[in-house]
């Protein structure tokens, strides 16, 4: 069934977003803030468009699939809507920290005058944003499970009688 379909890949989506975002806060983002600040900046400009190019395809997916799942729940007041639509708006409040912080930060990681004498609390506050925006995509995900396990009697076919031809 196509909204079944939908469904999932809107779960997968979100999941790999989430996934994506704890890698990137418990192993790369610790990883800079090892690095030596010149190094960093040095580094910052492959690494950084790098990740945010692959895990922000994730991101907008995961907000339009979950955005269809949600209107088709709440349209047909289907079983797990609400949860549906909580796990939209966290999806869509980590798309909204993209302007509100991130873009404004991983330019300024980007100017090749940004002192390096900086880096360490630049770091440390991308470091407690991006914990907001992962633990987002982790509820998201969790929520978006929920909702899919709470439709899927909807979507099972009706069992056959053993007298049925």
């Amino acid at each position: 069934m196509p909204g079944r379909t939908i469904e999932t890949i809107a779960v997968a989506t979100t999941s790999a977003f989430a996934g994506a975002a704890l890698l990137t806060q418990t192993v790369i983002v610790p990883g800079w803030r090892a690095m030596d600040p010149t190094d960093f900046l040095a580094r910052f400009p492959v690494a950084g468009p790098v990740t945010g190019a692959t895990v922000f395809p994730f991101e907008i997916a995961s907000v339009l699939l979950l955005g269809v799942a949600t209107y088709s729940a709440v349209r047909n007041s289907r079983p797990g809507r609400l949860a549906w639509a909580l796990a939209t708006s966290a999806m869509v409040a980590t798309l909204v920290l993209v302007p509100l912080y991130f873009l404004r930060a991983n330019l300024a990681l980007l100017d090749p005058t940004f002192p390096p004498d900086a880096v360490p609390a630049a770091l440390a506050a991308w470091y407690r944003w991006n914990w907001i925006r992962t633990g987002l995509g982790l509820v998201a995900a969790a929520l978006a499970c929920t909702a899919l396990i709470a439709g899927r009697g909807e979507h099972t076919p009706p069992a056959r009688s053993r007298d049925s031809p």
